[in-house]
């Protein structure tokens, strides 16, 4: 319960009132997935009640900007400055400084422009939206979890580095249970096959920045996340 708490301090803007645990913090990255089902139930709840009283395309806008005002918006700042670092053509010292850099640059505002587009065009044209969005930030945040197992952290210190060595195999099979659990309930055979080339594409994502970086920070964690939700809603 304590890790759960955590992972939803982390992840979204709830104002908990319960004491902070580092050491459940370090540990929350198991229930990272459980975090994105709270997330998915609240936008799947904005949908539903947006869509009885204004038309598809309003509520799929709404439902998006309630998406990113919960998590704060940390995900997609993360993904900007992950495309302004990797863009720049420059080392991994140069990359690094421009992702520490709270400016968001020109490849930044055209990502983030484009994510939100494709989000929004994946929710409106869903044949079952509500299914969609309760499924895409289970992925997302499932990513985070494999991405923090399989690559180590990019800098000394940083938002991300205290879940640097936290995460041990059984925590990374619970999580990957509980994943594919959720995508057979939520989506059946077609959310496990939509989980499953997700994170393949993902992995892939994630590979090319450990190669650019020589490891991830947190602000790869934000863009890894937000290209594994906008996969898993254009194929869900």
């Amino acid at each position: 319960m304590l890790e759960f708490i955590e992972a939803l301090r982390f992840l979204t803007i709830l104002p908990l009132r319960a004491p902070f645990n580092e050491s459940a913090l370090r540990k929350s990255p198991r229930v990272f997935p459980l975090a994105g089902l709270f997330i998915g139930i609240v936008t799947s709840i904005s949908f539903l009640i947006i869509s009885r009283i204004s038309t598809r395309e309003i509520a799929s806008l709404i439902t998006l900007f309630v998406w990113e005002v919960i998590t704060g918006g940390i995900h997609l700042d993360g993904f900007a400055d992950t495309l302004d670092g990797i863009m720049s053509r420059r080392d991994r010292e140069g990359i690094l400084e421009i992702m520490r850099d709270s400016r968001i640059g020109t490849f930044g505002a055209t990502g983030i422009f484009f994510m939100l587009g494709l989000k929004y065009l994946a929710i409106s044209n869903s044949g079952v939206p509500v299914y969609t969005l309760l499924l895409s930030p289970v992925i997302g945040r499932f990513l985070i979890t494999l991405s923090i197992y399989l690559f180590p952290y990019a800098r000394i210190t940083g938002k991300g580095s205290i879940f640097s060595g936290g995460i041990k195999r059984e925590d990374l099979l619970f999580s990957l249970i509980i994943t594919i659990i959720l995508s057979l309930l939520i989506g059946r055979i077609r959310g496990v096959l939509v989980f499953a080339v997700t994170v393949i594409s993902g992995l892939i994502f994630a590979g090319y920045l450990n190669k650019r970086i020589g490891g991830l920070t947190g602000d790869n964690y934000g863009a890894i996340c937000e290209f594994a939700e906008v996969i898993s809603l254009l194929l869900l």
